[in-house]
């Protein structure tokens, strides 16, 4: 099953989504959901694993922020890595809340 869900900073819920197919794809949930024009509309911003990367492309003011995406042949600087570390930290507070269940 698969489930897109939005925390507060300590990892309470806000919202979930409806359950869908474990093969969804986040970026395909997020937009069946309207996430981001949910999000703009609350004026609210949202830290987001890889796999929401594009979704904000071309956007002024992008609503989700998501760390950096290495390949073979555009490796990452030290500086994007720590970014990365940091967003992945800022994302997912495990000892509090609903963030503890995705493991």
């Amino acid at each position: 099953m698969h489930f897109l869900a939005l925390t507060d900073k300590r990892g309470q819920l806000i919202w979930i989504s409806a359950a869908r197919h474990g093969g969804t794809h986040d970026s395909t949930a997020a937009r069946d959901d309207h996430v981001l024009a949910h999000l703009r509309a609350a004026g609210l911003r949202a830290l987001a694993d890889l796999g929401f990367r594009g979704l904000d492309i071309g956007v002024l003011e992008p609503v989700i922020v998501t760390g950096y995406h290495a390949t073979r042949t555009h490796k990452l600087t030290v500086g994007q890595k720590t970014a990365s570390r940091v967003l992945v930290v800022g994302r997912a507070p495990v000892e509090h809340g609903f963030a503890h269940l995705n493991s």
